[in-house]
């Protein structure tokens, strides 16, 4: 499978993975020169025409681990996490700095989105989301997670009581390192960390720092205090 490609759909610039899109996985990482949630009125009609959908689920985001299962016509308010197995509809999380990972079982297909700061990783929200979708009948020896843009290793400051509480949560200590003395959080690694020990082998990073890479996307620690930008992940309409 080949890594990502950074394309664009009529006004949305997006990295995303060719080979899970010709599957039937559409899903992207959109840059800051793609128009920024919120997803209302005419820019989601022009998001769903983009992307041949017929929904989009999004969430008041709390920094929790509640995940949504979404049925037919189920619009959940609250929470940082979508599982979907209906065709057609988007699940779409909202980001500035934290991580979005996306994880998909292409031949079920099934796939779920979750926003991962780093209060929602300490807590394991990506191993919940994995658990989910197991329970509900995906393999993760055919899954795939994928870790869009967010601030990395080499900008994320931390407090030593966030790297405390880490390590006693079973982290290792390798998603921390010290930069000019101060501890830095890789959100990318702790998350990879928490798909690998529930036993996916297919791995995608961008490997795209929000806070370095300030011209293509919204950063909060760089001033971006409402901004937002998109990502989403759903199962093509037949």
């Amino acid at each position: 499978m080949k890594e990502f490609v950074l394309e664009s759909r009529n006004d949305w610039e997006y990295y995303h993975v060719p080979e899970l899109t010709d599957a039937g996985i559409l899903h992207g990482f959109f840059t800051r020169r793609s128009p920024v949630s919120p997803l209302k009125g005419r820019q989601a009609e022009a998001f769903l025409d983009a992307f041949s959908l017929r929904d989009a689920i999004s969430l008041n985001q709390e920094h929790g681990t509640d995940i949504h299962a979404i049925g037919n016509g189920d619009r959940p308010l609250k929470g940082d996490g979508i599982l979907l197995y209906k065709r057609g509809i988007a699940g779409v999380i909202n980001t500035a700095d934290c991580l979005c990972v996306i994880l998909v079982d292409p031949g079920f297909p099934m796939v779920s989105i979750v926003h991962a700061g780093w209060r929602g990783t300490l807590r394991k929200i990506t191993s919940r989301a994995v658990g989910m979708m197991t329970e509900r009948g995906a393999a993760t020896q055919r899954m795939v997670a994928l870790m869009g843009p967010s601030i990395r290793g080499c900008c994320y400051e931390v407090g030593s009581e966030v790297g405390d509480a880490f390590l006693e949560a079973g982290f290792p200590g390798d998603v921390f390192t010290s930069v000019n003395g101060s501890l830095h959080l890789d959100l990318a690694a702790a998350n990879t960390h928490l798909v690998r020990d529930a036993g996916i082998g297919f791995i995608f990073d961008t490997g795209l720092c929000t806070y370095c890479s300030g011209d293509d996307f919204v950063s909060y620690r760089r001033g971006a205090r409402n901004a937002r930008q998109m990502n989403f992940v759903a199962i093509k309409d037949r």
